[in-house]
């Protein structure tokens, strides 16, 4: 598991990171950046339909120093002053992020921050799945094949082939796990740096996973060993 997939993402839909340190502050104690250069390839994302993207979000998490940077505040300011609080989690992921409508409108983020700190985002897709200890197995491949549709869509048809596949969903904080098929066979779950992660790919016909943990978190696998 790795951040490898994000950043062949941007890359293959040209674009990049933007660090919200080359904003010029608006006081001492903030810093002002347009929305969409925080945001980099949500406007796309949320363009695709709602119900070919149900099974997947965009984490995007503030991070200074190579670590996650949390309990920041940051406000959206549209151009007509409507203000929004934009939470930020301990983690230093967004719980909340701008619509299309704001970020077509040209929103800024306010952070408050000291105008010198120097910060930076990182964006990974994430796989909507409840923490469980049990799944249905066909559930996870639907997961892993109408994501990877829908970055396809929101990469456009000239980048869409350049998109990297997801090939599994990682169960992090899970120790281990089974995959349960149909006919009765149960074998282990992949283990891919410490996780135990599922392919639907090598799983055909796959019932249920089963885990020995209810995991932290579930994320999508890049297939990097």
């Amino acid at each position: 598991m790795s951040q490898t997939t994000t950043l062949k993402l941007l890359a293959a839909t040209g674009l990049s990171l933007m660090l919200a340190a080359a904003a010029a502050p608006a006081s001492a104690r903030e810093k002002t950046v347009p929305a969409e250069k925080v945001f980099v390839y949500l406007d796309r994302f949320l363009k695709v339909p709602a119900q070919e993207r149900s099974r997947m979000r965009l984490r995007y998490v503030l991070r200074s120093e190579g670590k996650s940077m949390g309990d920041v505040k940051v406000s959206l300011v549209e151009a007509n002053g409507a203000t929004t609080a934009l939470p930020v989690r301990d983690d230093g992921e967004f719980e909340r992020l701008p619509t299309l409508t704001q970020l077509n409108g040209k929103a800024k983020l306010v952070f408050d921050v000291p105008a010198e700190r120097k910060f930076g985002i990182s964006m990974t897709p994430a796989p909507v799945l409840r923490l469980a200890q049990d799944y249905d197995a066909r559930e996870l491949a639907l997961t892993v094949s109408e994501s990877n549709a829908a970055m396809r869509k929101a990469a456009g048809p000239a980048l869409g082939l350049m998109v990297p596949k997801l090939p599994g969903i990682g169960f992090i904080g899970a120790q281990g796990g089974q995959v349960v098929h149909g006919d009765g066979r149960i074998v282990p779950l992949e283990i891919v740096q410490g996780v135990p992660v599922f392919y639907p790919e090598a799983h055909k016909g796959a019932a249920r996973v089963k885990l020995s943990r209810t995991p932290t978190r579930v994320a999508f696998d890049d297939g990097k060993k």
